[in-house]
């Protein structure tokens, strides 16, 4: 048997062996549900406690792994590491994005602020300025 598949939540790791079980492939789940184990919501993500613990999914025959790997792959459940993968094209990316769009409206939308601050600065600086001091009796 080979592990292929766990999470913290046990509903994630019966869709998964559900899944591969429509495929004909036979799996074993183990840490599934019992009386011990958290229901929904009260877990984290950020605890990672005892990952042995885990729910997880076991192909039961080895030679079923690489069908069940690519099942998985298919439904975005397991990353790749092949480059000539469909999904592969958000993995791997041959050059760098040049800047996103978000940020550059932010940075222009802060110096435009900036200047009209300074623009009012500058106004308020001039009104007060006035004219020249009258003279001493």
């Amino acid at each position: 048997m080979r592990q292929i598949f766990s999470s913290q939540r046990v509903e994630t790791v019966e869709g998964v062996a559900e899944l591969l079980r429509s495929h004909g492939i036979e799996v074993k789940v183990t840490n599934g549900r019992s009386y011990k184990t958290r229901r929904r919501g009260q877990f984290s993500y950020t605890d990672l406690g005892n990952t042995q613990g885990y729910p997880a999914v076991w192909i039961v025959r080895a030679d079923d792994q690489p069908r069940a790997r690519d099942i998985l792959r298919d439904a975005r459940l397991l990353d790749t590491t092949r480059r000539d993968h469909p999904t592969a094209e958000f993995a791997f990316r041959d050059t760098p994005d040049a800047g996103s769009g978000g940020r550059s409206w932010a940075w222009r939308i802060r110096i435009a602020l900036l200047v009209v601050i300074a623009g009012v600065a500058l106004v308020i600086g001039l009104r007060h300025r006035g004219g020249p001091a009258p003279a001493a009796p």
